[in-house]
């Protein structure tokens, strides 16, 4: 058994690496959008110039070991591998289910093609243009996946309970709110493994009680580090800073000035700086404080509660659920989501009746959580696919444990061989087919921004000048790509604002590059640019500076061409 144990997981983190090197040869790994790229910065020292694990929606504890490797070597991309490499850890964790099993050969080739298959339908996309929920969300499917399919029967081995340990630590150290997305799934598979009824009277397994034990230790260890980390009165000012700027930026939106203009008036907010706002421009809006996001917060829910009262947020909800639901563009997640659970429902009530109960509550507590996350207006994209995986690894699980479980021995082997041969090669099929796709995705995506990740570097080597970039249209996107020789020295290329705006690491960055204020930077630093990609209208900028100084001007300087995407560079000049 030892053995049988140490050869599947060696072979399943063999086949995993092997798919992983197979992707980032044809494709590479690609940042799927900007925040990702922000926190690698960060990590590399390309934001303030030190490597830092303070990487805001990380973990200070996994962002401190991925900052460490920084140090050993600051041409590699550590940041983009470990994310873009944790979706082929879950798959060396499923294929490990079916390799360590006393099956036989032809059993584990048969397991082995469909959860590669399943692999490359659903997350061979995410895993070439990778971000950090979906990363966390592949841990997570797979340490429910496993939890759940090793059923009552048996305990679980050190080996398992070794791998979920690691999945669900670094599922949190990721994205938490990942971490308590599959937690209701965990917690029905607890109650199922421990309390059993015997001659009439309800017994609890004890030894199950050692991983979620380890798990929670784990858990908060990484949460005393980060309150240590983060505290202090700079970091705590910025936390509510965050929180503000998330609610008007993330859900409600930037208020309106024409609903409330008295308002913008208490608050010394003229209609160029609300404009700069819907810009996020923050760093061009007079004191931008904790204080005033905080303002801009209330009057963002305020005027949204106008609009929409309680009936219609519940109404809102559950369209917003349903669309994303049955959103066919995350057809390759949320379509084997919903099989499995059918499968699984299927087999509970044919074979195994006292299975159905576990599966109802599954399926009940997603449901739930589904609509939570609705009328809280909290389902964009990379929830929405997190939410599908998670329902598809406890739909998986269930199904497994209950194909494992059928008395029936023939029974057993005729369902394999009719259906596990005909289902993997569908699967690989599919699997194929969107490989091919996101190679030509990921050729799509580069050709329209990777030309920033070049200009970011040609300005790094302008050790004098320092170039201000709009931030959507810096950044709508990542682009960046993961790479084993990068340049990861101080960026600057900067944005007027974000999300890290008035952090400590934001201080830090700006000392770094003697930066006083932005604003006072592009008119009096001979060598500082406004920077406009494509279209030679500076916008609003010219507006904005020309309004606010009437003796002053954008002249362009210069017009630079990278990766066939043209630059206007201007400045701030007296007439």
């Amino acid at each position: 058994m030892e053995k049988r144990t140490g050869a599947a997981l060696a072979a399943s983190v063999l086949l995993a690496f092997i798919c992983g090197f197979l992707v980032y040869r044809t494709m590479g790994f690609v940042y799927a959008i900007a925040d990702d790229v922000i926190m690698r910065d960060i990590a590399s020292g390309a934001f303030t110039g030190t490597p830092d694990g303070h990487l805001i929606f990380m973990q200070y504890g996994l962002g401190w070991l991925i900052s460490r490797c920084y140090l050993l070597n600051s041409q590699v991309d550590w940041y983009g591998f470990f994310l873009a490499g944790a979706l082929f850890l879950a798959l060396a964790a499923v294929l490990y289910r079916g390799l360590a099993a006393d099956w036989s050969k032809k059993a584990k080739l048969c397991y082995s093609v469909c959860a590669l298959g399943l692999f490359l339908t659903a997350l061979v996309f995410h895993a070439a243009q990778f971000e950090w929920t979906i990363s966390a969300a592949a841990l997570a499917t797979a340490a429910l996946y496993l939890y759940l399919s090793a059923g009552t029967e048996k305990a679980l081995s050190v080996t398992e309970q070794i791998l979920i340990w690691l999945l669900l630590v670094l599922t949190y150290g990721i994205r938490y709110d990942v971490f308590f997305m599959a937690l209701p799934g965990f917690g029905i598979g607890f109650l199922w493994k421990t309390v059993k009824r015997q001659g009439g009277h309800l017994q609890f397994a004890w030894p199950q009680m050692l991983l979620p034990v380890l798990v929670f230790a784990c858990v908060g260890g990484l949460f005393v580090t980060e309150k240590l980390a983060y505290s202090g009165t700079q970091w705590a000012e910025f936390q509510q800073f965050q929180t503000a700027r998330s609610d008007v930026y993330d859900y409600y939106g930037v208020p309106s000035y024409e609903a409330d203009p008295v308002f913008f008036e208490e608050e010394g907010l003229s209609d160029a700086e609300v404009r700069n706002l819907r810009h996020y421009a923050l760093y061009l809006v007079d004191g931008m404080d904790t204080e005033r996001m905080e303002s801009l917060s209330a009057e963002a829910k305020l005027q949204s509660s106008r609009q929409t009262g309680m009936k219609a947020r519940l109404k809102n909800g559950v369209i917003l659920t349903a669309g994303q639901m049955r959103d066919l563009s995350y057809g390759t997640v949320s379509i084997p989501a919903v099989l499995v659970l059918a499968a699984a429902l299927f087999l509970a009530a044919r074979h195994r009746k006292e299975r159905l109960l576990p599966i109802l509550l599954f399926v009940a507590a997603e449901g739930f959580l589904w609509l939570a996350l609705g009328f809280l207006g909290r389902l964009p994209e990379r929830v929405a696919i997190s939410m599908h995986l998670v329902t598809l690894g406890g739909g998986a699980g269930f199904c497994v444990e209950l194909w494992q479980g059928l008395a029936d021995e023939s029974r057993k082997k005729k369902v394999f061989a009719r259906s596990g041969a005909a289902l993997g090669l569908v699967l690989m099929a599919a699997g194929l087919w969107q490989w091919k796709d996101s190679i030509q995705s990921n050729r799509e995506k580069l050709s329209m921004d990777a030309s920033f990740q070049q200009f970011k570097n040609e300005c790094k080597a302008d050790t004098e000048s320092l170039y201000f970039i709009e931030t959507y249209m810096a950044e709508p996107v990542g682009g960046a790509v993961v790479t084993a020789k990068g340049d990861f020295r101080l960026n600057r290329c900067l944005t007027l604002g974000d999300w890290y705006t008035t952090s400590p690491l934001d201080t830090e960055r700006f000392e770094a590059l003697d930066i006083q204020s932005v604003e006072q930077t592009l008119l009096e630093n001979p060598h500082a640019y406004l920077v406009v990609r494509d279209v030679a209208d500076p916008g609003f900028l010219e507006s904005y500076f020309t309004g606010k100084y009437p003796d002053r001007e954008l002249i362009l300087a210069e017009t630079r061409e990278t990766g066939g995407r043209l630059y206007y560079l201007y400045q701030v000049a007296e007439k």
